[in-house]
């Protein structure tokens, strides 16, 4: 009896230090101010697609996307500055565009593309230790490819996408925590 009593209390010390470390592990996450601002592509769709959170990498991973690598960082959650970065997708193109200025949420709504989503928030202006989040175009493709890395830009242009605007400023993927 005593036995089964000492075992018993040892599985409860385990499941309550399990259930602390994962309040703390979630916690720690929605305290952290930066995200991954992660790419994934579509070879099936010719999609490029870029997303900052669990949503979107869920339906990313559900569509068969493949994760490609990390482009920037991005808040969480707006900061003085920022602004939404915005998903917005197009069933006729089956294309993902993020934005975060009002000539891409124009554009999107002009070519009928529904908002999903704010993936986090960016920089309207530069500011010390960002880059710009450019924004590539591919009318052979109809793809929309929002990237803040030298990969992919040099990609970008051996794919023959077109540089549209800066979307805003983020900071560099060594930067998340």
């Amino acid at each position: 009896m005593k036995f089964n009593l000492y075992r018993a209390s040892i599985a409860a010390i385990a499941i309550i230090t399990s259930l602390t470390s994962l309040t703390a592990s979630v916690k720690a996450q929605e305290t952290q101010p930066l995200v991954p601002l992660e790419l994934y592509w579509s070879s099936q769709r010719e999609d490029n697609f870029v997303t900052a959170t669990l949503e979107g990498k869920n339906s990313a991973e559900e569509a068969g996307y493949s994760y490609a690598r990390t482009e920037a960082c991005v808040f969480r959650k707006q900061k003085p500055g920022t602004v939404p970065l915005n998903l917005y997708w197009s069933a006729q193109r089956g294309d993902n565009f993020t934005t975060a200025t009002s000539v891409g949420a124009r554009s999107a709504k002009e070519a009928r593309y529904t908002f999903a989503r704010v993936e986090g928030y960016v920089f309207r202006q530069q500011q010390p230790g960002t880059v710009p989040l450019n924004l590539y175009w591919s009318a052979q493709r109809g793809d929309n490819f929002t990237t803040a890395t030298s990969e992919g830009a040099a990609s970008a242009k051996e794919a023959g996408y077109t540089f549209a605007r800066v979307e805003g400023y983020v900071f560099p993927a060594s930067q998340c925590q």
